[in-house]
């Protein structure tokens, strides 16, 4: 049986000004709305009051049981509820950080310390209790929703109480993609303060693929502007317990770096996606992530 992941966001509380949103219960609606979804799985909650009860509710745990794990809170912020809080909120989840954000945690750090708890609970079948945007920004850091305004989208139609469900391992889909001359097509990942190295193009298979391969097409569109054919899968790894990477053979029918879209480009913390074509006797000497690349592009090409 493979293993699942059900996100589970929290049903409508009942708001109460005088008390600090952490402690917010759920109103009548709500609770009766989690009481309707009737879940399986081990039970793992926010600590959020509001997330803990629609956990307990969902699932029909006892709440002693249900355990409270704060890497799946909502986001770290001050925030004033006023006109523009809604607007502040669409640009934290868009990655748009501004003024407004100085205090809040970035969706980075969100995504990481909530994959962190994923981790941290391998059952076969795990319910997490949490929050819109702090499940949102760890599923864009999936490359499951598309950042900037596709994330946004997703965020404003999720429901209280909501439901997603993952199988896993959730794929990530990468190109060894070669030239007409041979040379392999990579990306060199520059920041500032660290030594460069090297990636084979592709990420996360979107919610919206239909398959691994229109994910890789997508993927090489926005990272290179490149067209390709795909062949047939030639490794695969497990990265963790909840992710896995697969590498397809791939030879590049036509490329435009103008047309990259991807939106790594839009936030210039990021660093530089410089595409290199590689000859395959230099590979060795690259740092390519990961090293394993170096003995499986031997293998291929032997």
């Amino acid at each position: 049986m493979r293993r699942k992941i059900t996100l589970l966001r929290h049903g409508m509380p009942a708001v109460d000004a005088s008390v600090s949103p952490e402690e917010w219960p759920l109103s009548s609606d709500g609770a009766a709305a989690a009481s309707a979804l009737r879940l399986d799985g081990t039970a793992v909650s926010s600590p959020e009051l509001k997330a803990r009860q629609t956990t307990v509710l969902a699932t029909g745990a006892e709440e002693g049981t249900v355990v409270q794990d704060a890497r799946f809170r909502e986001v770290d912020r001050e925030e004033l509820v006023h006109d523009d809080f809604r607007s502040a909120r669409r640009a934290w989840v868009a990655g748009r950080l501004d003024e407004r954000h100085v205090s809040w945690e970035t969706p980075d750090d969100v995504a990481q310390r909530f994959h962190e708890g994923l981790l941290a609970h391998p059952a076969e079948h795990i319910v997490v209790g949490t929050h819109g945007m702090a499940l949102t920004a760890w599923m864009v850091a999936q490359g499951l929703i598309e950042a900037g305004d596709p994330a946004v989208a997703f965020w404003e139609t999720l429901r209280f109480p909501d439901v997603i469900e993952l199988d896993l391992p959730l794929p990530r889909v990468r190109a060894l993609l070669t030239d007409d001359d041979g040379r392999i097509i990579l990306i060199k990942r520059t920041r500032a303060g660290h030594a460069p190295y090297w990636t084979t193009p592709g990420g996360g298979m979107a919610l919206s693929d239909a398959t691994p391969e229109d994910a890789l097409r997508r993927e090489l569109r926005e990272e290179l502007g490149a067209e390709a054919w795909i062949g047939e899968v030639i490794h695969e790894r497990r990265i963790d317990g909840i992710r896995s990477e697969i590498f397809y053979a791939a030879r590049l029918t036509g490329i435009d770096p103008s047309r990259r879209n991807g939106p790594e480009f839009d936030d210039p913390s990021h660093g530089r996606y410089d595409i290199e074509r590689v000859a395959l006797d230099r590979i060795a000497g690259l740092d390519l992530r990961p090293a394993e690349l170096v003995s499986v592009l031997r293998a291929t090409s032997a």
